[in-house]
């Protein structure tokens, strides 16, 4: 589920040091991180939906079956699915073994900061064509739930036109029990509940358990159903209580090898939250998500992180509204929305973007 920042508990504005492997199993991985995202420019077109190349929560409203026997209660579910986004080459069918193809070339879409990007974020219930369709113009982009949404869903947003782009939302940091695959998870990487029904922080130091298991779902529920991009939800167990004691490194290896999983299946990868260690991740990631950076004064991290490189940042407030002049300067899309991130129409929606939807320029 989305990681909410809205209920955490405000932490201190502290420049984090630079991610440390403390072991062979992470320099390993930042090895093969490297190596992925080599190829990746941080020079961007104009155009927001340019591809490089060649070529990020959910209220779930519906539950989900198959809870796993003896775990907590589940919540409700979410919302999601065109050719992935990435042209060139790309290993699809298989989430077995790792190819590695893919990931040197910066062969998938990188949303520039040079031009507004309109954000349609809904998570509680899965999205309906055509009555959760925001009208708009210029560069559009749904972020949906990658499980309980279909390639058809997706595959119709992308029929609204050549600039709509299509995330697909995938929790890797905690494990939920209503998903599909809850079963699939050992009792050994489960931690503490983060506060939200059927859902505990993920031991996150143990990379060879987890993921494949989140090949699996990219592949499943992302790159089959024709998406472009994944929202990854919470990166940052180190900052809360997961009931593992995980490192800073620990979860930044993590973190980036998520990314480079991503984009070893043509994917986009944004970083979600994080703001203050957003200097460090952005040579990973292509865009970011944030919560609330205004409300906790974070948005300078990711506006000289992201935006100043040329990357896209969305900033999503529930508690305050944006301050659109500063978001308008540093090139970020912010927003004020419901908490549930309902559907439009929904009782409780909320949509109070800086950029009006008809409008194409900063």
């Amino acid at each position: 589920m989305r990681n909410r920042r809205a209920l955490r508990v405000a932490r201190p504005l502290l420049r984090r040091s630079a991610m440390l492997p403390t072991s062979h199993a992470t320099l390993s991985i930042l090895a093969t991180a490297l190596l992925l995202t080599a190829g990746c420019s941080s020079a961007v077109s104009v155009d927001p939906f340019a591809d490089s190349g060649s070529t990020n929560n959910g209220d779930a409203g519906n539950a989900i079956a198959s809870d796993a026997a003896g775990t907590p209660d589940g919540p409700d579910a979410m919302a999601a699915a065109h050719d992935g986004g990435a042209e060139g080459s790309q290993a699809v069918g298989d989430a077995g073994a790792d190819t590695g193809e893919g990931g040197a070339t910066g062969a998938w879409w990188t949303p520039s900061s040079a031009t507004p990007m309109h954000f349609h974020w809904q998570l509680s219930a899965p999205l309906a064509i055509p009555a959760d369709e925001i009208a708009g113009q210029g560069a559009v982009v749904y972020d949906i739930d990658g499980e309980t949404n279909d390639a058809a869903t997706v595959a119709a947003l992308h029929a609204l036109g050549p600039d709509v782009k299509v995330v697909c939302y995938v929790d890797v940091g905690t494990w939920e029990n209503y998903r599909s695959d809850a079963s699939q998870f050992p009792a050994s990487v489960l931690g503490n509940g983060n506060g939200w029904p059927g859902e505990q922080w993920l031991d996150v130091r143990q990379q060879s358990i987890l993921l494949p298991l989140m090949k699996q779902r990219f592949v499943d529920w992302c790159v089959n159903k024709g998406f472009d991009a994944i929202e990854p939800d919470n990166l940052d167990a180190w900052e809360n209580n997961p009931g593992f004691p995980i490192t800073e490194a620990d979860n930044l290896a993590y973190d980036t090898a998520i990314a480079s999983l991503g984009h070893s299946l043509g994917l986009s990868v944004g970083l979600k939250n994080l703001p203050e260690n957003a200097a460090d991740l952005e040579p990973s990631f292509d865009w970011s998500l944030d919560e609330q950076c205004f409300e906790y004064s974070e948005c300078s991290f990711l506006e000289q992180a992201f935006a100043a490189n040329g990357k896209a940042v969305w900033d999503v407030e529930y508690n305050v509204a944006p301050d659109c002049t500063a978001a308008g300067t540093a090139h970020m899309n912010a927003e004020k929305r419901d908490l549930n991130l309902v559907a439009p129409g929904a009782s409780g929606y909320a949509y109070q973007p800086c950029v009006a939807d008809t409008q194409t320029t900063w």
